[in-house]
């Protein structure tokens, strides 16, 4: 048994696998913002879709998907938007936890939209975390049981940057924002 482990472990080595993330390339993302817009942008938001990744195949209708619901257009000036294939809750914590190290900075407000299955999968994610994503800058979570075109919405967008803005005002100035600071 040590023998097979060890045989794997060092053709994973090889392989370069055990210090990279699946995470790291590209095509295992429908939408993965430069890192660059960080400046520009107050916040981030992680979308994960209905359709879990099967196969292949599957993935330019899920990216089109993706990019209808919440790409660029939509969170230009609000946040930048990550959005990766998972299949499972181990996909779901390895992609979370790529972006925690690469692409999150001390405090950075985010928010969660997750529907249908990739939903559930990022709400049990966040109900098993959540005092340490409060900590790292949770500022909103939504969910929806099954996938419906429009789910995300503009009110939601505004909602987001919102609680953004709050969350900063907290952190700048180390108390709540008062009422009506905001406009509707």
């Amino acid at each position: 048994m040590r023998k097979i482990l060890a045989t794997y472990m060092a053709a994973a080595m090889l392989a370069g696998c055990s210090s990279t993330s699946p995470y790291d390339h590209l095509d295992n993302w429908l939408i993965r913002e430069d890192p660059t817009r960080a400046f520009a942008i107050p916040a981030d938001v992680i979308y994960v879709q209905n359709d879990l990744y099967l196969n292949l195949a599957h993935v330019p209708i899920m990216q089109h998907y993706a990019e209808s619901e919440v790409g660029k257009n939509r969170f230009s000036k609000v946040a930048r938007v990550f959005s990766p294939l998972v299949a499972n809750e181990d996909d779901m914590e390895r992609a979370l936890k790529w972006y925690f190290k690469y692409h999150h900075e001390g405090h950075r407000p985010f928010a969660f939209i997750g529907e249908g299955e990739g939903g559930l999968l990022l709400r049990k994610y966040e109900e098993n975390n959540i005092d340490s994503l409060k900590k790292k800058g949770l500022v909103a979570s939504y969910y929806t049981d099954t996938a419906r075109k429009g789910f995300v919405t503009n009110k939601m967008v505004k909602e987001i940057h919102q609680a953004v803005l709050r969350a900063r005002y907290r952190e700048i100035w180390g108390r709540e924002m008062p009422e009506g600071m905001l406009k509707e």
